[in-house]
């Protein structure tokens, strides 16, 4: 009878720590083969006639083929949905491909699982290094040890020996430092203290794919799969990770819809076509134009030699390779016909005027959804508003807004309000008496049945259309022949997305609300995505990461940061007023993935002006709201905005008075405020008065915020010293100019 295998924690329990070799035994695989070598152990991989099948074994994915991988290379993984992608990354992470040298470190850098959303930001991260964390539990096992004093003399040099080779390999990967390598990285992503001790599975999904990000460079593994590491991300943590792969110290695998990363980063290209894995050498725009040029060649010879033997019989040699290379050619060009008409939205139907509107009003001058002078809070109870100034957004038949900004800022907030799937605090949302809506969102999918088919889900989604027409929809997103009868679980997240889209587009929707929609998309299907929305008639509203995606759907831009809700009529101009790092880029200056993250709002903290009493700088008073209408013709472009450095703050000069309650301060008055989290004093200048509040501005570091009277005191003076404060005509006006100049966060002092 085989014996029943332990698990790590028994395993440990029964380990002789006065033993190397079973200490070593609790090690991970990979860096027990290194130990075990006496010489350096190549970091390549080469293997022959691999095949690969799926995870149920009822499709090959991959025959008889190369898998080839080189150290210290920077590649992509390129293929259509469906073709092996992810199933390949699985099987090198649990160690089933036969021949992979089990001796290379591996991390799979993808979504978190449920099992990893329980604890803190911190400790996921940290604990995301199985080598160092066994390291520091035999340390702490072998201390506990060495203090019993009962032990025999060679035990006791044993543990020590022991001990001081543990010590050592913990010092050889910087195991004493690695808590504060992780919050460094944390903090450079947004994380301060507060943000580091939250439970990840309170995050956004956006911070959520941070930590995976921060887990997978805390690991720093000999082999980096990513797949599809640019989900949920903003543009800020996008860059952050091109500058990270960039400077990668082992090899990559990146799997991304995003062409743009995959050009700056990937030095070469494995594709999987046709069950082969073929490899480029060279950058991905050289590999794009190349595959074209390969397929569209091979396809014209196929059509010439289908042509020269035409009549020949399917029974001889020349017969079999025609059969063979038509279907090739035919399945080609089928391909090429689908990819242009997939994800067809048909035509809104025509909308009534409604009652008190000019009636020869235009159809893309109707009002779909009207927000008015509209607050919200998750929590009204905590002071936290993610629009404290109130806003105004009127959505029309021909509005087409690309929405952007950096993660948690209130992009989905907005989206959610403008669909009654929240309700505003204060104001009015004005929904047209008989549109009809479609929102695609990060977690549509989640409504599907995972037991359920592609087909059975249309059909109880619209049962009075017929079987033929539903399969014939669901074909034009690609989910077609035995796909369309698979149960949801067995398709990729792809597919489930294009389910979703089959639902959503049936029907003729006036306006399309699309939320991060070429997340799990493939390129090809993101550039059909592209073709279809620009073909569409209704009002488009997309929240988008993929710079190409809106600079080619949108024809205005919605700019949605802490503080500030703006649109603009140009790309280029809305990122500088979202993206204080964008004009450095242009300038040619050297942006450091640190600076990105940590000059734009978005992390694990609340924003100043998202506290109730806040001033947001583009209302044209506190209380005035922010008014934004969407419509076609085009409205004027807004002034750009100046970006304000925000750096390090370094303590002021001591001064020599404490904070008192009989203290009255003027309006654009030089004092020292003291910062909330620190209790540390700043030299700032008073920009106005709200109620018991003062707004403060950092003088050196660009920081703007709220504190109390007791948080301010004068400079260079031991004395209180009285003053009269400014009138309110005299607040307005210095907060009219600051209009121009984005709020900052509080000053952070642990970068």
């Amino acid at each position: 009878m085989a014996s029943k295998k332990l698990t790590p924690e028994q395993q440990f329990e029964i380990t002789n720590f006065a033993k190397r070799e079973e200490v070593i035994a609790l090690f991970p695989r990979y860096r027990r083969e290194q130990l075990s070598s006496r010489k350096a152990l190549p970091k390549n991989v080469n293997i022959e006639d691999f095949t690969m099948k799926s995870p149920y074994g009822d499709k090959v994915l991959l025959q008889n083929t190369e898998l080839t991988l080189e150290p210290n290379r920077r590649q992509a993984l390129f293929g259509p949905n469906s073709s092996g992608k992810t199933v390949l990354f699985m099987n090198i992470v649990k160690g089933e491909i036969q021949g992979f040298p089990t001796h290379l470190s591996v991390h799979h850098c993808k979504e978190l699982e449920e099992h990893e959303l329980e604890d803190t930001v911190l400790n996921t991260v940290i604990k995301s290094n199985s080598y160092l964390n066994i390291l520091l539990k035999i340390e702490d096992k072998l201390k506990t040890l060495l203090e019993n004093t009962t032990l025999e003399k060679k035990a006791i040099e044993d543990l020590k020996t022991n001990f001081e080779f543990i010590t050592t390999q913990i010092n050889s990967i910087g195991g004493k430092m690695a808590e504060e390598k992780a919050k460094k990285m944390l903090r450079v992503l947004g994380f301060d203290e507060v943000g580091q001790k939250k439970l990840v599975k309170e995050l956004s999904g956006g911070l959520k794919m941070r930590v995976a990000l921060c887990m997978a460079f805390f690991i720093e593994a000999d082999l980096l799969l990513m797949d599809e590491p640019t989900n949920h991300l903003d543009f800020p943590s996008v860059l952050w990770l091109e500058n990270r792969l960039r400077s990668y110290r082992g090899s990559f695998l990146l799997v991304t819809h995003d062409r743009e990363l995959l050009k700056n980063v990937c030095t070469g290209v494995l594709m999987i076509d046709e069950l082969q894995i073929k490899y480029y050498n060279m950058v991905f725009p050289e590999f794009e134009k190349k595959r074209d040029i390969e397929a569209k060649k091979k396809y014209e010879e196929i059509e010439k030699f289908c042509r020269k033997y035409e009549n020949s019989d399917p029974c001889t040699q020349i017969g079999r390779q025609r059969l063979d290379k038509k279907a090739w050619a035919d399945n080609y060009h089928q391909k090429q016909v689908a990819m242009q008409s997939k994800f067809t939205f048909p035509p809104p139907v025509a909308l009534s005027i409604p009652e008190g509107v000019d009636p020869a009003t235009p159809q893309s001058e109707i009002s779909l959804i009207n927000l008015q002078d509209v607050t919200f809070s998750y929590n009204l109870s905590t002071g936290h508003y993610i629009f404290q100034s109130p806003i105004s957004f009127n959505v029309r038949l021909g509005t087409r807004v690309g929405v952007m900004g950096p993660n948690g800022a209130g992009k989905s907030t907005f989206l959610k309000l403008l669909t009654h799937k929240l309700k505003p605090t204060s104001g009015t949302v004005t929904p047209h008496a008989n549109f009809k809506l479609a929102y695609f969102g990060q977690h549509s999918t989640a409504e599907l049945d995972m037991e359920a088919t592609a087909m059975s889900f249309m059909q109880e989604s619209f049962p009075k259309y017929n079987v033929g027409q539903l399969r014939q929809h669901l074909g034009k997103t690609g989910i077609v022949g035995p796909i369309a009868d698979t149960r949801i679980k067995g398709l990729s997240y792809s597919q489930r997305s294009c389910v979703i889209f089959a639902k959503l587009t049936l029907e003729s929707p006036h306006l399309l609300i699309l939320d991060e929609p070429t997340n799990f998309l493939d390129l090809e299907s993101v550039d059909s995505l592209i073709s279809a929305c620009n073909k569409y008639k209704g009002a488009l509203l997309l929240v988008s990461h993929n710079r190409d995606f809106l600079k080619k759907c949108a024809r205005q831009f919605l700019s949605i940061v802490p503080g500030r809700f703006e649109l603009y009529d140009e790309l280029k101009t809305a990122e500088k007023a979202t993206y204080t790092f964008i004009q450095e880029m242009e300038a040619g200056a050297k942006i450091s993935g640190k600076t990105v993250i940590m000059e734009n709002p978005g992390g694990g903290s609340i924003h100043s002006s998202q506290k109730a009493g806040a001033i947001t700088t583009t209302a044209t008073t506190p209380a005035s709201p922010v008014v934004v209408v969407a419509k076609q013709p085009e409205i004027k472009t807004a002034a750009p905005i100046e970006a304000v450095k925000a750096t390090t703050p370094a303590p002021a000069a001591a001064a020599t008075t404490t904070a008192s309650s009989e203290n009255e301060f003027e309006v654009n008055e030089k004092v020292q405020a003291k910062f909330s989290e620190d209790g540390r004093w700043y030299n700032a200048v008073i920009r106005g008065i709200k109620a018991d509040l003062f707004s403060v501005y950092y003088i050196d570091y660009g920081n703007t915020e709220f504190v109390p009277i007791s948080s301010l005191r004068k400079l260079n003076s031991r004395e209180p010293v009285k003053g009269k404060a400014a009138p309110a005509q005299n607040n307005k006006q210095q907060y009219n100019n600051r209009a121009s100049q984005p709020q900052r966060s509080t000053p952070r002092l642990d970068r």
